[in-house]
């Protein structure tokens, strides 16, 4: 899949990122098990296992030459929603928490463009 901005929406521009994410989460061994969760406090982009780890993914896309990075994007108030949403989903998916060994978020930064995207994993973004 060639990713270009132009001529989609931005929530399928984003679709796409994530897909691309999940490709690359795959080759390095983690496990898909859901996406795009959504509760009343917020989403969570991927949902995968690293070993008998549950991880909660946030992906962020920036382009080349962006002011920000993808790391830096992710403030106070978003950490906070994804903790209300992490809390959201383990209460539910009991089934699911039952047979991992620990807990944590990832970020999945991308970026580039076309057939250049860069994917940088940062394991560990929020201490619990």
């Amino acid at each position: 899949m060639n990713i270009h901005r132009s001529g989609i929406s931005s929530r399928e521009f984003g679709f796409q990122i994530e897909e691309k994410a999940c490709e690359y989460l795959q080759r390095n061994q983690y496990r898909i098990i859901r996406r795009n969760y959504f509760s009343r406090y917020g989403e969570i982009d991927i949902i995968a296992f690293d070993e008998k780890t549950l991880v909660f993914v946030e992906v962020r896309y920036r382009k080349e030459g962006a002011l920000v990075s993808p790391a830096d994007s992710i403030d106070s108030r978003k950490i906070r929603k994804l903790r209300l949403t992490i809390r959201d989903f383990i209460s539910k998916h009991s089934a699911i928490t039952g047979e991992i060994t620990g807990i944590r978020t990832d970020l999945c930064a991308v970026s580039g463009s076309g057939e250049r995207l860069e994917f940088r994993l940062t394991k560990g973004i929020i201490d619990y």
